[in-house]
Protein backbone atom coordinates (compact mmCIF):
# COMPACT_ATOMS: atom_id res chain seq x y z
CA UNK A 1 0.00 0.00 0.00
CA UNK A 2 1.30 3.47 -0.88
CA UNK A 3 1.10 6.17 1.81
CA UNK A 4 1.17 9.77 0.59
CA UNK A 5 1.62 13.03 2.48
CA UNK A 6 -0.23 16.34 2.32
CA UNK A 7 1.26 19.69 1.35
CA UNK A 8 0.72 20.96 4.89
CA UNK A 9 2.77 18.06 6.25
CA UNK A 10 5.61 18.61 3.82
CA UNK A 11 5.64 22.33 4.62
CA UNK A 12 5.72 21.65 8.37
CA UNK A 13 8.54 19.16 7.88
CA UNK A 14 10.50 21.77 5.94
CA UNK A 15 9.88 24.49 8.53
CA UNK A 16 11.25 22.22 11.24
CA UNK A 17 14.46 21.92 9.25
CA UNK A 18 14.72 25.69 8.98
CA UNK A 19 14.64 25.93 12.77
CA UNK A 20 17.03 23.04 13.32
CA UNK A 21 19.54 24.35 10.82
CA UNK A 22 19.47 27.87 12.21
CA UNK A 23 20.66 26.20 15.40
CA UNK A 24 23.24 24.05 13.61
CA UNK A 25 24.76 26.79 11.47
CA UNK A 26 25.06 29.43 14.19
CA UNK A 27 27.05 26.90 16.23
CA UNK A 28 29.08 25.71 13.25
CA UNK A 29 29.86 29.22 12.01
CA UNK A 30 30.26 31.30 15.17
CA UNK A 31 31.01 29.17 18.23
CA UNK A 32 34.74 28.97 17.55
CA UNK A 33 35.22 32.72 16.97
CA UNK A 34 33.04 33.41 20.02
CA UNK A 35 35.26 31.20 22.18
CA UNK A 36 38.56 32.56 20.80
CA UNK A 37 37.80 36.25 20.29
CA UNK A 38 35.12 36.93 22.93
CA UNK A 39 35.68 34.45 25.76
CA UNK A 40 39.46 34.49 25.21
CA UNK A 41 40.13 30.74 25.02
CA UNK A 42 43.17 29.93 22.87
CA UNK A 43 42.59 28.53 19.38
CA UNK A 44 44.51 25.35 20.24
CA UNK A 45 42.41 24.73 23.37
CA UNK A 46 39.20 25.20 21.38
CA UNK A 47 40.50 22.75 18.77
CA UNK A 48 41.08 20.12 21.49
CA UNK A 49 37.61 20.82 22.87
CA UNK A 50 36.01 20.06 19.50
CA UNK A 51 37.95 16.83 19.08
CA UNK A 52 37.17 15.52 22.59
CA UNK A 53 33.49 16.45 22.40
CA UNK A 54 33.09 14.66 19.08
CA UNK A 55 34.99 11.63 20.35
CA UNK A 56 32.25 11.32 22.95
CA UNK A 57 29.76 11.61 20.09
CA UNK A 58 31.44 8.62 18.48
CA UNK A 59 30.32 6.67 21.53
CA UNK A 60 26.87 8.10 22.16
CA UNK A 61 25.51 8.57 18.61
CA UNK A 62 24.96 4.83 17.92
CA UNK A 63 23.64 4.44 21.49
CA UNK A 64 21.09 7.20 21.00
CA UNK A 65 20.22 5.81 17.57
CA UNK A 66 19.59 2.40 19.10
CA UNK A 67 17.50 4.02 21.83
CA UNK A 68 15.29 5.57 19.16
CA UNK A 69 14.97 2.18 17.45
CA UNK A 70 14.05 0.38 20.68
CA UNK A 71 11.41 2.77 22.02
CA UNK A 72 7.85 3.02 20.76
CA UNK A 73 6.13 6.08 22.27
CA UNK A 74 2.33 6.26 22.05
CA UNK A 75 2.27 9.23 19.68
CA UNK A 76 4.63 7.76 17.06
CA UNK A 77 8.05 6.19 16.85
CA UNK A 78 10.06 9.26 15.82
CA UNK A 79 7.84 12.34 16.21
CA UNK A 80 7.91 12.51 20.05
CA UNK A 81 11.72 12.75 19.98
CA UNK A 82 11.53 15.57 17.46
CA UNK A 83 8.94 17.43 19.53
CA UNK A 84 11.09 17.25 22.65
CA UNK A 85 14.25 18.34 20.84
CA UNK A 86 12.50 21.41 19.39
CA UNK A 87 12.28 22.81 22.92
CA UNK A 88 15.57 21.71 24.48
CA UNK A 89 17.89 22.43 21.54
CA UNK A 90 17.27 26.21 21.51
CA UNK A 91 17.88 26.37 25.27
CA UNK A 92 21.16 24.46 24.95
CA UNK A 93 22.27 26.73 22.09
CA UNK A 94 21.70 29.88 24.13
CA UNK A 95 23.80 28.31 26.88
CA UNK A 96 26.68 27.84 24.41
CA UNK A 97 26.91 31.59 23.77
CA UNK A 98 26.71 32.68 27.40
CA UNK A 99 29.96 34.16 28.70
CA UNK A 100 30.00 34.69 32.46
CA UNK A 101 33.50 36.23 32.56
CA UNK A 102 34.97 33.51 34.73
CA UNK A 103 38.57 32.40 35.01
CA UNK A 104 40.28 30.72 32.08
CA UNK A 105 39.79 27.26 33.60
CA UNK A 106 36.13 27.94 34.43
CA UNK A 107 35.41 29.24 30.95
CA UNK A 108 36.97 26.19 29.35
CA UNK A 109 35.15 23.79 31.69
CA UNK A 110 31.83 25.47 30.95
CA UNK A 111 32.55 25.30 27.21
CA UNK A 112 33.16 21.55 27.46
CA UNK A 113 29.99 20.84 29.43
CA UNK A 114 27.68 23.03 27.36
CA UNK A 115 29.06 21.82 24.02
CA UNK A 116 28.86 18.12 24.90
CA UNK A 117 25.27 18.50 26.13
CA UNK A 118 24.38 20.41 22.97
CA UNK A 119 25.86 17.66 20.80
CA UNK A 120 23.79 14.96 22.50
CA UNK A 121 20.59 16.99 22.15
CA UNK A 122 21.36 17.61 18.49
CA UNK A 123 21.68 13.87 17.90
CA UNK A 124 18.30 13.32 19.56
CA UNK A 125 16.82 15.75 17.04
CA UNK A 126 18.72 14.78 13.91
CA UNK A 127 18.33 11.00 13.90
CA UNK A 128 14.52 10.96 14.31
CA UNK A 129 13.78 13.86 11.92
CA UNK A 130 15.38 12.08 8.96
CA UNK A 131 13.98 8.69 9.99
CA UNK A 132 10.54 10.33 10.26
CA UNK A 133 10.47 10.68 6.46
CA UNK A 134 10.54 6.88 6.13
CA UNK A 135 7.36 6.56 8.24
CA UNK A 136 5.53 9.48 6.62
CA UNK A 137 5.53 7.67 3.26
CA UNK A 138 6.76 4.43 1.70
CA UNK A 139 7.02 5.88 -1.83
CA UNK A 140 10.71 6.49 -2.76
CA UNK A 141 9.98 9.44 -5.08
CA UNK A 142 7.94 11.15 -2.39
CA UNK A 143 10.70 10.56 0.14
CA UNK A 144 13.08 12.31 -2.23
CA UNK A 145 10.62 15.20 -2.39
CA UNK A 146 10.18 15.38 1.39
CA UNK A 147 13.88 15.21 2.18
CA UNK A 148 14.58 17.72 -0.58
CA UNK A 149 12.19 20.11 1.16
CA UNK A 150 14.27 19.58 4.28
CA UNK A 151 17.45 20.40 2.36
CA UNK A 152 15.79 23.51 0.87
CA UNK A 153 14.95 24.52 4.42
CA UNK A 154 18.58 23.97 5.42
CA UNK A 155 19.60 26.32 2.62
CA UNK A 156 17.18 28.96 3.89
CA UNK A 157 18.57 28.56 7.40
CA UNK A 158 22.11 28.96 6.06
CA UNK A 159 21.08 32.23 4.42
CA UNK A 160 19.44 33.45 7.62
CA UNK A 161 22.62 32.79 9.58
CA UNK A 162 24.98 33.99 6.87
CA UNK A 163 23.10 37.18 6.02
CA UNK A 164 21.42 38.21 9.28
CA UNK A 165 23.71 36.84 12.00
CA UNK A 166 26.79 38.98 11.16
CA UNK A 167 24.71 42.15 11.42
CA UNK A 168 23.04 41.03 14.64
CA UNK A 169 26.38 40.08 16.17
CA UNK A 170 27.93 43.41 15.17
CA UNK A 171 25.07 45.40 16.75
CA UNK A 172 23.77 43.21 19.57
CA UNK A 173 26.56 40.82 20.51
CA UNK A 174 26.64 37.03 20.52
CA UNK A 175 24.28 36.25 23.40
CA UNK A 176 21.45 38.52 22.29
CA UNK A 177 21.83 37.23 18.75
CA UNK A 178 21.61 33.64 20.00
CA UNK A 179 18.51 34.37 22.10
CA UNK A 180 16.76 36.12 19.18
CA UNK A 181 17.52 33.35 16.71
CA UNK A 182 16.55 30.58 19.14
CA UNK A 183 13.14 32.16 19.75
CA UNK A 184 12.68 32.25 15.98
CA UNK A 185 13.78 28.60 15.70
CA UNK A 186 11.36 27.45 18.38
CA UNK A 187 8.41 29.20 16.73
CA UNK A 188 9.01 27.83 13.24
CA UNK A 189 9.56 24.26 14.47
CA UNK A 190 6.12 24.11 16.14
CA UNK A 191 3.92 23.27 13.07
CA UNK A 192 5.47 19.79 12.76
CA UNK A 193 4.01 18.98 16.17
CA UNK A 194 0.53 19.75 14.83
CA UNK A 195 0.44 18.45 11.28
CA UNK A 196 2.97 15.68 10.53
CA UNK A 197 1.73 12.09 10.78
CA UNK A 198 3.53 8.75 10.91
CA UNK A 199 1.65 6.35 8.63
CA UNK A 200 3.99 3.50 7.74
CA UNK A 201 4.52 0.79 10.35
CA UNK A 202 7.39 -1.60 9.72
CA UNK A 203 8.01 -5.03 11.21
CA UNK A 204 11.03 -4.71 13.48
CA UNK A 205 13.23 -6.83 15.71
CA UNK A 206 12.01 -6.87 19.30
CA UNK A 207 15.52 -6.38 20.61
CA UNK A 208 18.18 -4.02 19.36
CA UNK A 209 21.52 -5.21 20.72
CA UNK A 210 25.17 -4.65 19.91
CA UNK A 211 25.15 -7.30 17.17
CA UNK A 212 22.18 -5.80 15.33
CA UNK A 213 23.70 -2.32 15.71
CA UNK A 214 27.01 -3.57 14.34
CA UNK A 215 25.32 -5.34 11.44
CA UNK A 216 23.21 -2.28 10.63
CA UNK A 217 26.41 -0.32 10.04
CA UNK A 218 29.14 -2.73 8.96
CA UNK A 219 27.01 -4.96 6.73
CA UNK A 220 25.71 -1.92 4.89
CA UNK A 221 28.52 -1.31 2.42
CA UNK A 222 26.86 1.66 0.72
CA UNK A 223 26.33 3.40 4.05
CA UNK A 224 30.04 3.00 4.82
CA UNK A 225 31.15 4.15 1.37
CA UNK A 226 28.91 7.20 1.23
CA UNK A 227 29.80 8.40 4.71
CA UNK A 228 33.51 7.74 4.22
CA UNK A 229 33.25 10.21 1.33
CA UNK A 230 31.06 12.54 3.36
CA UNK A 231 33.49 12.56 6.31
CA UNK A 232 36.36 13.32 3.93
CA UNK A 233 34.48 16.40 2.76
CA UNK A 234 33.20 17.45 6.18
CA UNK A 235 36.49 17.05 8.04
CA UNK A 236 38.28 19.38 5.59
CA UNK A 237 35.46 21.91 5.21
CA UNK A 238 37.45 24.46 7.20
CA UNK A 239 35.80 27.33 5.30
CA UNK A 240 32.70 27.11 7.52
CA UNK A 241 34.72 27.83 10.65
CA UNK A 242 37.12 30.28 9.05
CA UNK A 243 34.57 32.43 7.18
CA UNK A 244 33.92 34.82 10.11
CA UNK A 245 37.68 35.12 10.76
CA UNK A 246 38.22 35.83 7.05
CA UNK A 247 35.54 38.54 7.00
CA UNK A 248 36.73 40.12 10.24
CA UNK A 249 40.49 40.13 9.62
CA UNK A 250 41.24 39.68 5.90
CA UNK A 251 38.35 41.85 4.68
CA UNK A 252 38.23 44.15 7.69
CA UNK A 253 34.59 43.73 8.73
CA UNK A 254 32.72 40.65 9.98
CA UNK A 255 29.59 42.17 8.45
CA UNK A 256 31.05 41.57 4.96
CA UNK A 257 30.09 37.94 5.45
CA UNK A 258 26.55 39.08 4.71
CA UNK A 259 27.64 40.00 1.17
CA UNK A 260 29.43 36.69 0.71
CA UNK A 261 26.40 34.70 1.81
CA UNK A 262 24.05 36.80 -0.33
CA UNK A 263 25.82 35.54 -3.46
CA UNK A 264 24.98 31.98 -2.42
CA UNK A 265 21.30 32.68 -1.78
CA UNK A 266 19.98 31.68 -5.21
CA UNK A 267 21.74 28.30 -5.50
CA UNK A 268 20.81 27.47 -1.90
CA UNK A 269 17.15 27.86 -2.77
CA UNK A 270 17.14 26.50 -6.33
CA UNK A 271 19.19 23.34 -5.90
CA UNK A 272 16.98 21.66 -3.24
CA UNK A 273 13.85 22.72 -5.14
CA UNK A 274 15.21 21.12 -8.33
CA UNK A 275 16.68 18.03 -6.64
CA UNK A 276 13.72 15.65 -7.30
CA UNK A 277 13.77 16.50 -11.03
CA UNK A 278 17.56 16.35 -11.20
CA UNK A 279 17.56 12.93 -9.52
CA UNK A 280 15.02 11.61 -12.04
CA UNK A 281 17.01 13.00 -14.97
CA UNK A 282 20.57 12.17 -13.94
CA UNK A 283 20.51 9.96 -10.84
CA UNK A 284 21.97 10.71 -7.43
CA UNK A 285 25.34 9.16 -8.20
CA UNK A 286 25.97 11.30 -11.28
CA UNK A 287 24.88 14.47 -9.50
CA UNK A 288 27.32 13.73 -6.68
CA UNK A 289 30.23 13.07 -9.04
CA UNK A 290 29.73 16.07 -11.31
CA UNK A 291 28.93 18.41 -8.45
CA UNK A 292 32.09 17.54 -6.51
CA UNK A 293 34.21 17.67 -9.67
CA UNK A 294 33.06 21.18 -10.56
CA UNK A 295 33.59 22.35 -6.98
CA UNK A 296 37.20 21.12 -7.14
CA UNK A 297 37.86 22.99 -10.39
CA UNK A 298 36.41 26.31 -9.22
CA UNK A 299 38.03 25.92 -5.80
CA UNK A 300 41.50 25.58 -7.31
CA UNK A 301 40.92 28.63 -9.52
CA UNK A 302 39.67 30.67 -6.57
CA UNK A 303 42.64 29.81 -4.37
CA UNK A 304 45.23 30.91 -6.93
CA UNK A 305 43.29 34.00 -8.04
CA UNK A 306 42.94 35.24 -4.45
CA UNK A 307 40.52 37.78 -3.02
CA UNK A 308 42.01 41.13 -3.99
CA UNK A 309 39.37 41.35 -6.75
CA UNK A 310 36.38 40.93 -4.44
CA UNK A 311 33.80 40.68 -7.23
CA UNK A 312 35.71 37.83 -8.89
CA UNK A 313 36.09 36.18 -5.50
CA UNK A 314 32.31 36.25 -5.01
CA UNK A 315 31.62 34.82 -8.48
CA UNK A 316 34.06 31.95 -8.02
CA UNK A 317 32.74 31.32 -4.52
CA UNK A 318 29.20 31.00 -5.86
CA UNK A 319 30.25 28.65 -8.67
CA UNK A 320 32.30 26.51 -6.31
CA UNK A 321 29.41 26.31 -3.85
CA UNK A 322 26.85 25.27 -6.47
CA UNK A 323 28.87 22.14 -7.13
CA UNK A 324 29.09 21.50 -3.40
CA UNK A 325 25.43 22.11 -2.56
CA UNK A 326 24.02 19.67 -5.10
CA UNK A 327 25.49 16.46 -3.63
CA UNK A 328 25.61 17.56 0.01
CA UNK A 329 21.92 18.46 0.08
CA UNK A 330 21.10 14.88 -0.92
CA UNK A 331 22.67 13.46 2.24
CA UNK A 332 19.35 12.35 3.75
CA UNK A 333 18.21 10.86 0.43
CA UNK A 334 21.34 8.71 0.22
CA UNK A 335 20.82 7.59 3.82
CA UNK A 336 17.19 6.64 3.14
CA UNK A 337 18.43 4.44 0.29
CA UNK A 338 20.94 2.88 2.65
CA UNK A 339 18.12 2.12 5.12
CA UNK A 340 16.36 0.10 2.41
CA UNK A 341 19.59 -1.63 1.37
CA UNK A 342 20.31 -2.54 5.01
CA UNK A 343 16.80 -3.90 5.54
CA UNK A 344 17.07 -5.90 2.31
CA UNK A 345 20.46 -7.45 3.09
CA UNK A 346 20.10 -8.07 6.85
CA UNK A 347 16.34 -8.49 7.18
CA UNK A 348 16.22 -5.88 9.95
CA UNK A 349 15.15 -2.23 9.72
CA UNK A 350 17.31 0.03 11.86
CA UNK A 351 16.48 3.59 10.81
CA UNK A 352 17.70 5.03 14.10
CA UNK A 353 21.12 3.40 13.96
CA UNK A 354 21.47 4.08 10.23
CA UNK A 355 20.59 7.76 10.51
CA UNK A 356 22.81 8.06 13.57
CA UNK A 357 25.71 7.35 11.19
CA UNK A 358 24.58 10.40 9.23
CA UNK A 359 24.40 12.52 12.39
CA UNK A 360 27.72 11.26 13.68
CA UNK A 361 29.42 11.82 10.33
CA UNK A 362 28.13 15.40 10.11
CA UNK A 363 29.23 16.23 13.64
CA UNK A 364 32.54 14.40 13.35
CA UNK A 365 33.32 16.18 10.10
CA UNK A 366 32.42 19.61 11.46
CA UNK A 367 34.42 19.02 14.64
CA UNK A 368 37.53 17.84 12.81
CA UNK A 369 37.30 20.68 10.30
CA UNK A 370 36.84 23.26 13.06
CA UNK A 371 39.78 21.83 15.00
CA UNK A 372 41.91 21.64 11.86
CA UNK A 373 41.07 25.24 10.93
CA UNK A 374 42.03 26.52 14.38
CA UNK A 375 45.25 24.50 14.50
CA UNK A 376 46.23 25.82 11.07
CA UNK A 377 45.65 29.50 11.86
CA UNK A 378 47.38 29.15 15.22
CA UNK A 379 50.32 27.62 13.39
CA UNK A 380 50.40 30.72 11.22
CA UNK A 381 50.51 32.93 14.32
CA UNK A 382 46.85 33.87 14.84
CA UNK A 383 46.01 35.72 18.09
CA UNK A 384 42.31 36.25 18.74
CA UNK A 385 42.87 38.98 21.32
CA UNK A 386 45.29 41.01 19.18
CA UNK A 387 44.27 44.34 17.64
CA UNK A 388 45.62 43.29 14.24
CA UNK A 389 46.91 40.10 12.64
CA UNK A 390 50.27 39.57 10.97
CA UNK A 391 50.56 39.00 7.21
CA UNK A 392 51.45 35.39 7.95
CA UNK A 393 48.30 34.92 10.05
CA UNK A 394 46.17 36.42 7.26
CA UNK A 395 47.75 33.99 4.78
CA UNK A 396 46.92 31.16 7.15
CA UNK A 397 43.29 32.23 7.29
CA UNK A 398 43.12 32.29 3.46
CA UNK A 399 44.81 28.89 3.21
CA UNK A 400 42.30 27.37 5.65
CA UNK A 401 39.38 29.03 3.87
CA UNK A 402 40.18 28.22 0.25
CA UNK A 403 42.71 25.39 -0.09
CA UNK A 404 42.16 22.78 2.62
CA UNK A 405 38.55 21.98 1.50
CA UNK A 406 39.84 21.00 -1.95
CA UNK A 407 41.82 18.12 -0.43
CA UNK A 408 38.71 16.53 1.08
CA UNK A 409 36.74 16.93 -2.13
CA UNK A 410 39.38 15.04 -4.10
CA UNK A 411 39.48 12.20 -1.56
CA UNK A 412 35.66 11.97 -1.47
CA UNK A 413 35.43 11.86 -5.26
CA UNK A 414 37.91 8.97 -5.44
CA UNK A 415 36.07 6.97 -2.77
CA UNK A 416 32.64 7.54 -4.27
CA UNK A 417 33.54 6.81 -7.90
CA UNK A 418 35.43 3.68 -6.85
CA UNK A 419 32.85 2.05 -4.56
CA UNK A 420 29.33 3.52 -4.78
CA UNK A 421 27.08 2.06 -7.50
CA UNK A 422 23.65 1.77 -5.84
CA UNK A 423 21.04 3.10 -8.28
CA UNK A 424 17.46 4.32 -7.90
CA UNK A 425 16.28 1.20 -9.76
CA UNK A 426 18.11 -1.04 -7.27
CA UNK A 427 16.42 0.65 -4.33
CA UNK A 428 12.95 0.37 -5.87
CA UNK A 429 13.53 -3.29 -6.65
CA UNK A 430 14.52 -3.97 -3.02
CA UNK A 431 11.44 -2.18 -1.70
CA UNK A 432 9.16 -4.13 -4.07
CA UNK A 433 10.72 -7.47 -3.10
CA UNK A 434 10.44 -6.74 0.63
CA UNK A 435 6.81 -5.67 0.19
CA UNK A 436 6.12 -8.87 -1.73
CA UNK A 437 7.69 -10.97 1.02
CA UNK A 438 5.59 -9.19 3.63
CA UNK A 439 2.39 -9.86 1.65
CA UNK A 440 3.28 -13.56 1.37
CA UNK A 441 3.82 -13.79 5.14
CA UNK A 442 0.50 -12.08 5.86
CA UNK A 443 -1.43 -14.25 3.37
Amino acid sequence: MEFLTSRKERTSYGLWFVGQNIIYFIVLSYLSIFLTDEVGIGAGAVAVLFVIARTWDAINDPMLGALVDRTNPKNGKFKPWVNAASVFMPIATIALFWSFNGSGAMNLTYAYISYIIWGMLYTISDVPIFALATTMTDVPDERVSIISIGRLAAGIATMIIGIIAPQLISNLGYLTTAVSLMILSLIIMLPLRLYVRERVVYTREDKINFTTMKNAVFKNKYLLVFYAAFIAIGSTMTSMTIAPYFAKWNLGDIGVQTTIMATLALPMVLIPALTPKLVKLFGKRNIFIWGISSSIVFGVIQYFVGYENFTLFLILNALKSIGMFAPMMMMGIFTADCVEYGAYTTGVRNEGVTFSVQTFSAKLGSAISAALALVVIQGFGYDGLAATQTAEALNGIWFALAFIPIIGLVIALIIFVWKYDLSEEDVQRMIDEMEGQKEVKNA
